[in-house]
């Protein structure tokens, strides 16, 4: 099951409503709502003094409290117990979908410099998918084995070969770089190049960047989704939390960065003119 805490914190309307609300104790709602196999009890805490009470709700909540789904405006204290779940997961699958669907449709892949920004190793199986489609392919991370087991297995397998570096700096001449976490190097991209990513990046890195998507919600999950979550972060928790793994394979309709936003069809457009120019 999955737990979501909502709070409500309704502004007093005169004096009078002040000193009503002091006698007025918190008030608990919960609901239990069901779709697609995916189970969510939701909680919504409505506090009339401006404040809220975590132990009122600590026996509702139970051990989903170090996993509750809840908006990002809503802080813990430290040490309290409860912290709020998040996990990168579901939107590496967005970043590399897109990814993959554009270089699957532009039709010049093979001539793209493809870099790829992954400092943990975490999401090393991209390589794999991407040395389908693109054969100059540079991917900057710490995790140098994990790399290197993918990609030897890419040149037996697909005869394509890669580059692994520590050394960021080799992804500036990228025509198209992936970022599966939050860039904190500065990269010296040019202008034209196309990023995708999971994240505002923390430093500045130049080129195109995209890192929010917008994609279709498969029916049902829609309906119990609470009003305060934004789709991406509800989804990560039914992927992550519910097990609902058939939303890893949805391709982003949009995606939108710090001025723009571009489709996969756009996206083909913009790499087709690099490659004919």
């Amino acid at each position: 099951m999955i737990t979501v805490l909502s709070v409500r914190l309704p502004e007093a309307k005169g004096r009078l409503d002040k000193l009503t609300r002091r006698l007025r104790r918190d008030k608990l709602d919960i609901s239990i709502r069901e779709a697609r196999g995916v189970c969510l009890k939701h909680i919504t805490y409505t506090g009339y003094n401006g404040k809220i009470c975590l132990e009122r709700a600590d026996k509702i909540i139970g051990a989903q409290r170090t996993q509750l789904v809840c908006s990002d405006k809503l802080v813990f204290p430290e040490n309290c117990g409860y912290k709020r779940f998040c996990s990168p997961d579901f939107s590496v699958r967005l970043c590399t979908n897109m990814a993959l669907s554009v270089f699957s449709a532009c039709g010049c892949a093979a001539k793209i410099k493809l870099g790829i920004y992954d400092i943990n190793g975490d999401s090393c199986d991209f390589l794999y998918h991407a040395l389908e489609y693109c054969s100059d392919v540079t991917i900057f991370t710490k995790n140098i084995g994990a790399y290197r087991c993918v990609a030897d297995r890419a040149l037996d397998e697909l005869g394509a070969a890669s580059v692994i570096t520590t050394n960021p700096g080799e992804l500036s001449g990228c025509d198209f770089a992936v970022a599966v976490q939050p860039v904190e190097h500065e990269l010296g991209l040019s202008a034209n190049t196309i990023v995708l990513t999971v994240a505002e990046p923390r430093a500045k890195i130049g080129g195109r960047v995209y890192y929010r998507y917008h994609f279709r919600m498969p029916n049902g999950f829609d309906a119990i989704k609470p009003p305060d979550l934004d789709e991406e972060y509800f989804c990560s928790a039914l992927y992550t939390l519910g097990g609902q793994y058939q939303l890893g394979s949805i391709v982003p309709l949009v995606c939108r960065g710090f001025q723009s936003s571009q489709t996969v069809k756009s996206l083909c457009e913009s790499l087709r003119n690099q490659c004919e120019n």
